[in-house]
């Protein structure tokens, strides 16, 4: 088969742009013809595999309408005997290759996913088409060449980042700092010092990660040659020394911090994660590149994107068919799984409106209506900037990280991201949850503070008044009740680092290393609290 790479050495960007962006130009009845002709020819495979027969009880619909009325929903619970013990007999299709998640809610240690080779070569294209659209500035403009670099800093195989990244590789000629080879076999801390060591000298063309990640690392880059930070003290080889020289003359001239981008000016950047828009704003300042927002999942691969626009994000068509249940409908599912609430497809989707996203794998893949537990808001028909005929959409939040407080608002890790942001309160990290008191609900936060921070009660203050800025029905709650939830507890500096630290010592991997931002455990918050007692 003709890759990008075979492609590019012809001249044919043109065919390029088809091949992996061409799911821009699709007018919705055309996704939607594509959606159910390969959703039929799924539930052809998926029927007859043991996994099939068991879900759909002996039934294979026969049409669209009768597959929304008498498919169940499902959550990784109807398959994880199966999945765990990655029993490929029961499967609609032999895995070309196995990719587990975080097991973030605890259920699980991992959840395990089968990707057929069908899945495997979508995904790769769909990440290709992200790069690609990462450093485009119209349709059609694809500015790869052979030899791009980028830094390995995402999560190696069996992570669905890792897994993809090998995909890519494959198919285009880009070069992995350090080889994809040898960073597969490093740590975290590991890698990515020997990412941009490597990059000092060879330059860096891409970068893509956890948005959060990114901007530790742009923090890190005033410790160059120094000890300590994420860079951490490294051999310069002559390369290497001029290029800082470059950018500490660049630094001088312009004042402040040595940033990333007086080093390298950087073609494309795709970033992932809660925080993508939260951080925008200070990516480009120390990156000097819009970043490309990019939505995906370990049970979904990548599900979604935005273009050189940077407006709303336009799902990929070949990976899943999509549907999607009003949240109500869907906390009316979890009391009662015998429901089968009435689905959305991607022409009836409303804008302004929230929805609980529902994928079915496609390519001979193994979930069937299955709810991701993420809620996405349809914020326009169309992108009319870029010329894009579909749905757009963004992410809001974790269907089971909405903190209500007094039945007045449901706030989001998001609104409360944007809202500690907003306050200008320097901090290291945070965690909150909703706990109990005895004058009613406390919104708790667990935060550690930098240096420069107010006391305690200012911070309170701020953050509160923050709040009430980024959600009405939070600062209604004060207006009508008088009541104040937030509760903050400040964690001694260190605290984070310590946590991470030793999570790191008891072997646990990438995805588990920090606590969630959101509705932690007992576990996690008394661990944090013992952290913070520490004296060092």
């Amino acid at each position: 088969m003709e890759t990008a790479t075979d492609m590019l050495r012809k001249g044919d960007r043109e065919g390029i742009w088809r091949k992996y962006c061409g799911f821009l130009d699709l007018g919705i009845k055309e996704y939607m013809d594509l959606q159910r002709k390969l959703l039929e020819h799924q539930m052809d495979m998926f029927a007859s595999s043991g996994l099939g027969a068991r879900i759909l009880k002996g039934k294979k619909p026969k049409s669209l309408d009768e597959f929304r009325k008498t498919v169940p929903f499902t959550t990784y619970k109807d398959y994880a005997d199966c999945l765990l013990a990655r029993n490929e007999a029961m499967l609609p299709e032999k895995p070309f290759t196995w990719v587990h998640t975080s097991g973030r809610s605890g259920e699980y240690e991992y959840k395990w996913v089968p990707y057929t080779r069908g899945l495997y070569e979508v995904g790769g294209d769909s990440s290709l088409a992200c790069l690609i659209l990462a450093a485009a500035s119209r349709k059609g403009d694809v500015a790869l060449k052979e030899g791009m670099t980028f830094p390995y800093l995402i999560a190696p195989p069996p992570y669905l980042s890792g897994v993809l990244t090998q995909r890519v590789l494959e198919i285009f000629d880009f070069i992995s700092l350090p080889p994809q080879d040898k960073a597969v076999g490093m740590g975290f801390q590991e890698r990515t010092k020997a990412a941009f060591g490597m990059a000092l000298s060879e330059g860096l063309d891409y970068f893509f990660g956890v948005t959060s990640i990114l901007m530790k690392i742009s923090e890190s880059f005033g410790n160059l040659g120094k000890g300590g930070g994420v860079m951490g003290k490294m051999k310069l080889t002559p390369k290497a020394l001029l290029r800082i020289v470059k950018a500490f003359a660049k630094k001088i001239v312009r004042g402040g911090p040595l940033l990333p981008k007086y080093i390298w000016s950087v073609k494309g950047a795709m970033c992932g994660g809660m925080d993508t828009s939260i951080f925008m704003k200070k990516v480009v300042e120390s990156w000097g590149v819009v970043p490309l927002e990019v939505y995906a999942s370990t049970e979904m691969g990548v599900i979604a994107t935005q273009t050189w626009s940077r407006e709303g994000l336009t799902f990929f068509p070949e990976a899943n068919f999509w549907e999607f249940i009003k949240e109500a409908d869907y906390r009316a599912l979890m009391a009662d799984p015998s429901l089968i609430p009435t689905s959305y497809l991607m022409d009836e989707v409303l804008p302004g409106a929230d929805y609980v996203l529902v994928g079915t794998s496609l390519q001979g893949g193994t979930l069937v209506r299955y709810i991701l537990g993420d809620l996405v808001r349809i914020v326009s028909r169309e992108d009319p900037q870029a010329g894009v005929l579909l749905p757009q959409m963004t992410f809001t939040s974790r269907i089971d990280d909405v903190i209500d407080i007094g039945a007045f608002t449901r706030l989001t890790e998001k609104t409360i991201w944007r809202a500690i942001e907003g306050s200008g309160v320097p901090y290291e990290d945070w965690s909150i949850r909703k706990e109990s008191g005895a004058g009613g609900p406390i919104l708790h936060l667990y935060m550690e503070l930098r240096d420069g921070a107010p006391e305690p009660g200012v911070v309170a203050v701020k953050i509160h008044e923050s709040l009430k800025s980024q959600d009405a029905p939070y600062k209604d709650l004060e207006v009508i009740t008088g009541l104040k939830p937030l509760s903050i507890t400040v964690l001694a500096k260190g605290t984070f680092r310590r946590y991470l630290e030793e999570r790191q010592a008891a072997g646990a991997d990438l995805a588990h290393l920090k606590p969630p931002h959101v509705n932690a455990s007992d576990t996690v918050i008394e661990n944090l609290m013992r952290m913070s007692s520490w004296r060092i």
